[in-house]
């Protein structure tokens, strides 16, 4: 299992558009059947959230280690017993699931599970900030995120 000070060099920003109504099914199926397997096989969910402004969207992240682990984990986890048996439910709630950006950090101290972001990146990240705590965007973690 990927530990968070392990991780990510490599991060996936994974944003899902849903069918209507189905956002509470998948993170129910994501909380309850996917995400301990995906950590299982080398992968750190780094977070889940819910778009405030679009309930027809979920957002998550997750990391590894390298490109390498990444591969690894990826192939274990997708062609494994689990995701075999819950995709079809997975991709019923989905009308798309490809808007993925892959990221790597601009240095070890943005890492996750590596310390805090350098004085110039919290600058523009609390410019970027609305006052009630946003960034751009409204999300809101899902109740498993929540409590980690």
């Amino acid at each position: 299992m990927a530990r968070p000070d392990d991780c990510c060099s490599v991060v996936e920003l994974r944003r899902y558009t849903l069918r209507p109504g189905r956002r509470d099914a998948l993170i129910e199926l994501f909380d309850g059947e996917l995400l301990d397997p995906q950590e299982a096989a080398g992968m750190h969910v780094v977070g889940q959230f819910r778009d405030l402004d679009d309930p027809g969207t979920f957002v998550w992240l997750r990391g590894f280690r390298s490109m390498e682990q990444r591969r690894r984990s990826l192939e274990a986890f997708y062609y494994g017993p689990v995701w075999k048996q819950h995709r079809d439910a997975a991709n019923a709630t989905m009308r798309d699931s490809d808007d993925v950006l892959l990221l790597r950090p601009i240095s070890a101290a943005t890492r996750a599970g590596h310390g805090h972001a350098s004085p110039a990146a919290r600058s523009v990240a609390a410019a970027a900030a609305k006052s009630d705590g946003s960034i751009r965007h409204r999300l809101s973690p899902t109740r498993r995120s929540q409590s980690a």
